[in-house]
């Protein structure tokens, strides 16, 4: 009885993350700027990382927590990569308004 407790506990996170992750992916493509949508990006990753954590309590299964890590860090570069592309963009586009 105490299982299926716990089944309905995790299932009912598991949707409420799966709302979450909307609201966040929305709320990034209609950030006005562009530290707004990075905030969305990060705000989706740790949700999904959360929800992947529940998944491994749901459906015990012990190499979930390694995904999820794995998946961080993917996540942590790519962000490192868009803001790098993003600075450069800006210093390119600043250069050209002086002259």
């Amino acid at each position: 009885m105490i299982e299926q407790a716990y089944f309905y506990l995790y299932l009912t996170v598991c949707i409420a993350l799966g709302l979450a992750v909307i609201a966040a992916i929305l709320r990034s493509i209609t950030g006005k700027t562009v530290a707004g949508r990075f905030v969305g990006i990060n705000m989706v990753t740790t949700i999904v990382v959360i929800a992947i954590f529940v998944l491994t309590l749901l459906l015990e299964e012990s190499f979930l927590p390694d995904i999820a890590l794995v998946y961080v860090l993917i996540s942590c570069a790519a962000l490192i990569v868009l803001s790098k592309i993003y600075v450069n963009l800006f210093i390119k586009n600043d250069k050209g308004g002086d002259k």
